[in-house]
């Protein structure tokens, strides 16, 4: 059986949904014809009589990439997928037919699966990495990467069968945006090599960018104020913003959360930066809170920095300095 890769939409901001509920899904509007039943040939005809001011070159592309999920992909096939915030590859296999699903969340076609294991994105080289974020959003996986993915996760997955196509020739828009997201997890590969005091570093200079004073409290016992944030220079003017930073794999649970928080003052506005992540029950202790905090995992900090790199000093890029690639309009 062949592995293939499923990317969960842009960002990957439906894998966790798809983890949680055993499915996988696309999103191309078909008109709601059950294109299990419809040949590879007839998809052409019907996506484009459903979208009929999409171009030839987009109606290919969703023909071709729907036509492997309903057909080339078949029961027993081990899928892959990446979840961005928890950076680990999810690994299933297929155990259903493709189905239209108009009432699921950001997509109009679903098959089931047994998630079984996840490979940490970190226990992968670099060239797998690369790999794994091909232009578009179904391919299969190559028996090297498939082999990595094996080690990673600790038991077997699937071999790709011979032959089989890595991709198709993905259109402008669909490439723009998954070369934007293998952008995104290069840069937090990056990230994650920076030394704790840089990262502290690297966060008060990107709240400098964002226009507050922000300083790196002196080292020692800081009762969880890393930095201090503020629009003025002397500190007095309000919001004053408290940022603990936990620069480590370990995702961050709700006691270390309900800590930061009773230590929080009057007035006072938490954000506590996580590069390795927060549990659900962090999320919920966060959510509700009495004091305004905001949780910020690796995903959030690296997407919030390539938004306002243009304004960044030279100090905060020279911990983790960008190239601007163009794209054709």
């Amino acid at each position: 059986m062949a592995t293939w890769m499923i990317r969960a939409g842009r960002g990957g901001v439906y894998a966790k949904d798809w983890v949680e509920n055993g499915y996988v899904g696309i999103g191309w509007d078909f008109g709601g014809v059950d294109i299990a039943s419809t040949s590879h040939e007839q998809l052409r005809g019907v996506y484009e009589a459903a979208n009929p001011d999409i171009s030839a070159q987009k109606v290919a592309f969703a023909a071709s990439q729907a036509s492997k999920f309903a057909h080339t992909i078949v029961a027993g096939s081990t899928v892959v997928t990446y979840d961005p915030e928890a950076r680990v590859y999810h690994i299933g296999k297929i155990t259903g037919e493709c189905i239209p699903s108009p009432d699921v969340d950001g997509v109009t076609y679903t098959r089931k699966v047994d998630w079984k294991r996840s490979a940490p994105r970190d226990r992968l080289s670099m060239s797998s990495r690369n790999s794994l974020g091909s232009l578009t959003t179904i391919f299969n996986i190559s028996a090297e990467v498939a082999g990595e993915l094996n080690a990673a996760a600790g038991k077997g997955i699937g071999k790709p069968e011979p032959g089989i196509e890595t991709g198709d020739s993905a259109d402008d828009e669909e490439a723009r945006f998954a070369t934007y997201d293998d952008g995104i997890e290069r840069i937090k590969d990056r990230a994650l090599s920076l030394t704790w005091e840089d990262m502290e570093q690297f966060v008060a200079g990107l709240l400098r960018t964002m226009g507050y004073h922000a300083t790196v409290t002196p080292k020692g016992p800081d009762g969880g104020r890393d930095i201090v944030a503020s629009p003025d220079a002397l500190g007095l003017e309000s919001p004053r913003i408290v940022v603990e930073v936990k620069h480590r794999k370990g995702t961050i649970g709700a006691p270390m959360v309900r800590s930061f928080l009773g230590g929080l003052r009057a007035g006072d506005r938490g954000l506590y930066v996580s590069t390795g992540g927060f549990s659900t029950e962090a999320r919920y202790e966060a959510d509700r809170a009495t004091v305004p905090v905001r949780l910020l995992d690796l995903d959030g900090l690296i997407r919030l920095y390539v938004e306002t790199y243009d304004k960044a000093d030279a100090e905060t890029r020279s911990l983790l300095p960008l190239t601007r690639i163009w794209w054709p309009a």
